[in-house]
């Protein structure tokens, strides 16, 4: 449900409010505007981790230039030197995973706030309407809590 709304939301963005004929002081769309300062302030890596999530929101994610940090492939080869180097138990290597989907998941999460950060801004007010919330899995609910606690998205 979450990423339907926010597929509606690009498409408001990419198609409807350009049809109204609303742009910037400077002449470029708000789309383009939004677009240019995703590609400013994410790298490749949450862009992508973005539109898997949220493929109805390609459009407005663009593309991103390759990661200033390691690639994903490096880490992953860092953790499996770090398993078989350090504690050998079956115990190390799953608490090191664990620590791994978390960092995933709060990656995750810090982008979708970013993102919401960035188009927020350039409106009045934003409004997601999200149906049958009471069907969501506990993933989704700890994301809208994440962006409700997130004192820093305007509108």
């Amino acid at each position: 449900a979450f990423s339907d709304a926010m597929t509606r939301l690009a498409k408001f963005i990419t198609v409807d409010h350009n049809k109204m004929g609303k742009f910037s002081s400077g002449g470029q769309s708000i789309a383009t505007l939004i677009r240019n300062k995703i590609q400013n302030e994410f790298d490749e890596e949450d862009v992508e981790n973005l539109r898997r999530v949220f493929p109805g929101c390609a459009e407005i994610l663009g593309t991103r230039r390759t990661s200033l940090f390691r690639s994903s492939s490096q880490a992953q080869a860092d953790k499996a030197a770090f398993c078989r180097g350090g504690s050998g138990s079956r115990l190390g290597r799953l608490s090191l995973n664990l620590l791994g989907g978390k960092e995933s998941i709060s990656r995750m999460h810090y982008a979708v706030r970013r993102l919401l950060k960035i188009v927020c801004s350039h409106f009045k007010g934003v409004v997601l309407f999200i149906d049958d919330l009471q069907w969501s899995d506990t993933a989704t609910l700890d994301l809208l809590k994440s962006i409700v606690l997130d004192g820093e998205i305007p509108s």
